[in-house]
C-alpha cells in the first residue's frame, strides 16, 4: 500500500464502492479504499435485496425523497456505465414493484394517497387483477395492490463488485484486510493508522457502516448509530416469467433468475444478528403470503446488520472536519442512496480540490 493519497475511503461496501467509482471519474489524484474484510465479505450490503422504492415511497416532501429520486435518476445511466466500462452484466429488473395491500384500512388509506401522489408511474389493482398477474399470492391477503412500474431492482454484490472493478480501472487502489485502528488530525493531512502501517491522506471519507461510530470518536466527534438485523432467504422456486418484484408487510420477494426467488425483510428492529429463530419467523411470514414458498427448497440464508443513526434522520451524509466527510448510517437505504451519496460527497471533495489549486 503506498503510503500517501490525496483522498482515502474507509469502506469499500456498496456506498464506499460508489464513491470510490464517483471520485474517480471527476477529481485528479490518488485515491485509495481500506477494506478491514476480505473482497468476498460485504457485510450491510450483504445483507440487502436490492429493492430500489422511489415511487411507492409515502412520504413525498423533503431530503429523503429528493435523494431517492436523484439516485434511482442516476441508476439508470450508472448500470450501463459500468457494464460498459468492465465487461460485466449487472442484473438490474425494470419491471417494477408490486406493493400487496392486505388490509382493508391500508386498501382505503392507499388508494386515498394515491388520489393526492397518483402520477404514470403508479397504477392501483384490485385483488382480481393482483391474482391473475401474480397467482401464486395468497388470495386471502390481498385487498389489492399498487404497482409502481419506475422503481427498480439491483443485485447488491454484483453492482458493488463492478463498482470497485471500474474504480480500479479508473486508478483506485483497494487494500482489503485493512482495519483502521486510529485517526490523527494533521495542520495539513490526516494520519490513517494501521495494524502494520501508516497512511498519511489529504482528505478522509468515512463510508464504513457500524464502523462509524469508533472512527469518529477519534476525531473527538462521534456519530453514534445502532445495528438494525437485515436477513434474507433464498429458494429454489421458478416464479413465472415476467414477476415483479413484491412487497408486502415489509418482506419483498426478489426474483433473481428463472430458477430462485430471495425473501428478505425490510425492518427486523435491534434483534441480534446471526438469530436463527428471526429466520425462522422470517419464513413463516413468508409462506403466509406466498404459499409455494412452503414446499420450496431452501437453498442459504444470510444476516447482517445495518447502520442506523440514533439521534438524526437516515443518512449521515457530512463535512464533520474540514478535511473529513462522513458517508454512512443509510439504514434499509444504502443500495438505494449509494449513487447519490457518491455524488454529494465527489462535489464537494472536487470543489474544495479546485480551491486549493494553485491559481494559473
Amino acid at each position: 500500500m503506498r503510503p500517501t493519497a490525496t483522498i482515502t475511503v474507509v469502506g469499500a461496501g456498496v456506498v464506499g464502492a460508489a464513491i470510490a467509482y464517483e471520485l474517480s471519474r471527476r477529481v485528479r489524484g490518488s485515491i485509495v479504499v481500506l477494506e478491514a474484510q476480505s473482497a468476498t465479505d460485504f457485510a450491510a450490503t450483504g445483507a440487502a435485496l436490492g429493492v430500489l422504492i422511489v415511487q411507492l415511497s409515502r412520504r413525498r416532501r423533503g431530503r429523503n425523497f429528493r435523494l431517492r429520486q436523484a439516485s434511482l435518476a442516476r441508476y439508470e445511466t450508472l448500470i450501463p456505465e459500468l457494464e460498459a466500462a468492465t465487461g460485466a452484466s449487472i442484473p438490474y429488473q425494470r419491471q417494477g414493484i408490486l406493493e400487496l395491500i392486505t388490509t382493508t384500512e391500508g386498501a382505503i388509506a392507499t388508494q386515498a394517497w394515491l388520489s393526492t401522489y397518483g402520477n404514470d408511474q403508479l397504477a392501483w389493482l384490485e385483488p382480481a387483477a393482483v391474482l391473475e398477474q401474480v397467482p401464486m399470492i395468497n388470495p386471502e391477503v390481498v385487498q389489492g395492490a399498487l404497482w409502481a412500474r419506475g422503481d427498480r431492482q439491483v443485485h447488491p454484490r454484483h453492482l458493488t463488485q463492478a463498482l470497485r472493478q471500474a474504480a480500479t480501472l479508473n486508478g483506485v487502489t483497494f487494500c482489503y484486510h485493512s482495519k483502521v485502528l486510529d485517526l490523527r488530525l494533521q495542520d495539513d493531512s490526516l494520519q490513517v493508522v494501521l495494524a502494520n502501517s501508516t497512511l498519511t491522506t489529504e482528505y478522509l471519507v468515512l463510508a464504513v457502516g457500524l464502523g462509524t461510530t469508533p472512527l469518529t470518536r477519534h476525531l473527538r466527534q462521534p456519530i453514534p448509530l445502532q445495528p438494525v438485523l437485515g436477513q434474507a432467504l433464498e429458494f429454489a422456486w421458478p416464479a413465472p416469467p415476467n414477476t415483479p418484484v413484491l412487497t408486502a408487510d415489509d418482506i419483498h420477494l426478489v426474483p433473481v433468475d428463472s430458477e430462485r426467488v430471495w425473501v428478505g425483510a425490510t425492518v427486523e428492529g435491534s434483534q441480534p444478528n446471526g438469530n436463527p429463530e428471526a429466520l425462522a419467523a422470517l419464513r413463516d411470514r413468508a409462506n403466509h403470503l406466498w404459499p409455494p414458498l412452503k414446499t420450496a427448497p431452501l437453498l442459504r440464508s444470510w444476516q447482517g446488520q445495518r447502520p442506523r443513526p440514533c439521534d438524526r434522520p437516515a443518512p449521515v451524509i457530512e463535512q464533520i472536519q474540514p478535511r473529513v466527510w462522513v458517508a454512512s448510517g443509510h439504514y434499509r437505504n444504502g443500495i438505494l442512496l449509494a449513487p447519490i451519496t457518491a455524488e454529494l460527497v465527489s462535489q464537494a471533495l472536487e470543489r474544495e480540490l479546485a480551491c486549493r489549486s494553485p491559481q494559473t
